[in-house]
Formats: C-alpha cells, sequence, structure tokens
C-alpha cells in the first residue's frame, strides 16, 4: 500500500458509518468484502446513477449490500449467496443494523438463481463472487439490466496477479489469473457495454450498458 492510498484512506475514516465496524470482523475472520477506496467509489457512482434496483452476485457477511442500501432509503439491493455460514451472519448483520426491509436474500448457487430474481429490471449490478465465473455471472444477468445501466465487477486486478502472470508459481492461481485476464479483455471488446477499468484497491471496471464507445 502507497502512501498516496494510506493518506486518503486515513481522510476516509472521518465518514466512517457503523457498518463499517464489520471490516474488522471480516479482517479478522478471513472474509472477503469489498476494499475501502473501492467501496467510497461505487458509492459515489450510486449517488450520481442513483440506481433503485441493485442486484449483488456475493453477499459474504452483508457488508456490501447495506452499505449500497444506506445511501438512499428509495435503494433495494437483491443479493445471491450460498454459504451457509456467510447468510447467517449477513441475516444478523442486516437485523442489527436495520436493513431487513431494503434488502431480499436469495439463497443458492448465484448461476442457478435467474428465475429468482428475475421479477424486476435492475439499474446496477455488483459481481463480487467467485472470479473464475464472472463472464458467466455478467452474461446470465445483464439481460436484467436496463439501458444505461451499471456492472460493476470487483477483483479486476487480482492481487497485481493481472498484470504481472510471470511471478505467479501456484499452478490453480495462475489458472485463475488467466480466466481474470480474459474476462477484463471480454468485457473491453463487449461491443453492448463501454467498460473502464480503476487502478484502485484490487481493480474495479464499470461497465455501462448501450453507452457509445
Amino acid at each position: 500500500m502507497d502512501k498516496n492510498q494510506l493518506y486518503l484512506l486515513e481522510l476516509h475514516k472521518q465518514t466512517d458509518s457503523r457498518i463499517e465496524s464489520l471490516r474488522s470482523y471480516a479482517e479478522q475472520n478471513n472474509v472477503p468484502i469489498v476494499d475501502r477506496l473501492t467501496l467510497d467509489m461505487i458509492k459515489q457512482l450510486i449517488r450520481i446513477h442513483q440506481p433503485q434496483q441493485i442486484l449483488e452476485i456475493g453477499t459474504a457477511i452483508g457488508y456490501s449490500s447495506m452499505q449500497f442500501a444506506s445511501v438512499s432509503s428509495d435503494i433495494h439491493v437483491t443479493t445471491i449467496e450460498r454459504d451457509e455460514a456467510m447468510l447467517t451472519q449477513a441475516k444478523n448483520n442486516r437485523t442489527t443494523f436495520g436493513f431487513n426491509t431494503q434488502i431480499r436474500q436469495i439463497v443458492g448457487n448465484a448461476l442457478e438463481q435467474f428465475e429468482q430474481v428475475n421479477d424486476r429490471v435492475y439499474d446496477m449490478i455488483f459481481i463480487d463472487a467467485a472470479k473464475a465465473q464472472s463472464q458467466k455471472f455478467f452474461e446470465l444477468y445483464t439481460p436484467l439490466l436496463k439501458e444505461g445501466g451499471m456492472v460493476i465487477t470487483d477483483n479486476v486486478l487480482y492481487h497485481g496477479f493481472v498484470a504481472d502472470i510471470d511471478i505467479v508459481r501456484n499452478r490453480n492461481v495462475r489458472q485463475m489469473v488467466k480466466k481474470v485476464q480474459s474476462y477484463n479483455e471480454w468485457l473491453m471488446n463487449n461491443e453492448n457495454y463501454t467498460t473502464n477499468f480503476l487502478n484502485i484497491d484490487d481493480g474495479l471496471a464499470i461497465s455501462i450498458k448501450g453507452a457509445s464507445k
């Protein structure tokens, strides 16, 4: 982490929400949640674009869905998770922080839940689940995204390995990195979306549906 990033993190600590208290729990228990500067960028995009219906692929402990919902009481988040331990924790957190009415939990494998979430059109989709499946998630759920809607994909730089795969020695990690690279290239060449990548934290891709290139 460079000095600029540390400086910005210190600045943002001045506006920490109650939900941010979950970050220490996540770090202590190796629960993957969205990085802090990335979260603040996404929340700023939410303020600008004002989505009311958000679909999240990957609930974990419910941190990001609550953070998104905290931007406005008009926001409703549908979030998908299959891990039972994570689901229990997320449910407890939603109750603790008062987000039960704004967040709808879908239980199961995200590649199999289309029929559970296709009752509405979404303004934004957030992909933060199994990295090897990002393209499948994108292709499966973007038919439910409105024209001009956003798809935000987290971790597109995958711990810095995507830009320098030669340093990766573990075969499984190397395969994962190749899949992330392939997804990024696919996004850039997708004629139906305009995508920008941000070199922030572990990398963020912002794709706009139907935007002119």
